[in-house]
C-alpha cells in the first residue's frame, strides 16, 4: 500500500530537494508550507548561494525527508506552479511516484544491463581484462555477470560504459557465486574502493534518470 503524504509530512517540516545540475545532483534545503492533499504540497523556494534558486514549472525533483522513528523517505515530484505570498516565494509540487524508504543515493541499486571492462589488478598493474555486464549498479558498487571466476578481495578496475561516456572505479570483489546453466558463469559483487566524486555523481545521476523514466512508464 502506498504511503500517504498526509501521514508523513507536516507544516513546517524540513525537507531536502534534489535537482539535476550539470550531469550531477544539487541538494537544496526547503520546508513544507502547506499539505493540500496526498498529491500536492506547497514548499518554500530554496535558497542557493544567498539567492532564490530558479525553479521552472515542469521540473522534476526528488523530495527527501526524515521522520523520527520511521527513517528516511523520498518520492519524485513535479513543480506545477510557483507564487509569491507574503514576500515568500513558494512552489506547488505534485507527487509523481510512490513514497519509498530512502536509501542513501549512492547505495540505491538500479537493475540494468551495461557493458563493463573488468580489469584485474596485481601489484598495481593490470594483468587481465575480462568483459562483463552489469546486473545492477549504484554509486557504491556494482553487480556483474562474467565468465571468469575471481577470488574474494581481488582488486579490480571497473570501466563502466554509460550512455555516452565511460566511468572508471577501483574496487574489491566481495563475492563470486557460480550461476548454473549460464554462458556467463559467475555473479560478482564489487564494492568501490576508489572513485572520483565526479564519477560517483555521474553514476548516481544516471541511476536516478533511469529510475524516473521507469516510474513514468509505470515500471516501478
Amino acid at each position: 500500500m502506498d504511503k500517504r503524504i498526509t501521514d508523513l509530512l507536516d507544516i513546517g517540516e524540513n525537507i531536502e530537494i534534489e535537482i539535476e545540475k550539470d550531469d550531477s545532483f544539487l541538494n537544496l534545503k526547503s520546508n513544507v508550507i502547506r499539505v493540500i492533499n496526498d498529491n500536492i504540497i506547497v514548499i518554500s523556494n530554496p535558497i542557493y548561494k544567498g539567492r532564490i534558486y530558479p525553479m521552472r514549472i515542469g521540473t522534476n525533483i526528488n523530495i527527501v525527508f526524515n521522520k523520527e522513528n520511521k527513517g528516511q523517505f523520498y518520492y519524485v515530484g513535479e513543480i506545477i506552479d510557483r507564487k509569491k505570498k507574503n514576500n515568500l516565494n513558494i512552489l506547488f509540487v505534485s507527487k509523481h511516484s510512490d513514497i519509498r524508504h530512502f536509501q542513501r543515493r549512492e547505495f540505491y541499486r538500479l537493475n540494468i544491463v551495461l557493458n563493463v571492462d573488468l580489469q584485474i589488478i596485481e601489484n598495481g598493474a593490470v594483468v587481465k581484462t575480462i568483459p562483463a555486464i552489469t546486473k545492477d549498479i549504484s554509486g557504491g558498487g556494482v553487480r556483474l555477470i562474467a565468465k571468469s571466476k575471481l577470488e574474494k578481495y581481488t582488486t579490480v578496475k571497473c570501466v563502466i560504459h554509460l550512455d555516452n561516456e565511460t566511468i572508471e572505479a577501483f574496487g574489491k570483489v566481495l563475492r563470486c557465486d557460480p550461476i548454473p546453466d549460464s554462458m556467463l558463469k559467475y555473479d560478482l559483487g564489487i564494492c568501490y574502493t576508489a572513485i572520483e566524486e565526479k564519477s560517483r555523481s555521474k553514476i548516481i545521476s544516471f541511476v536516478f534518470k533511469r529510475q524516473r523514466k521507469m516510474i513514468k512508464k509505470g515500471l516501478m
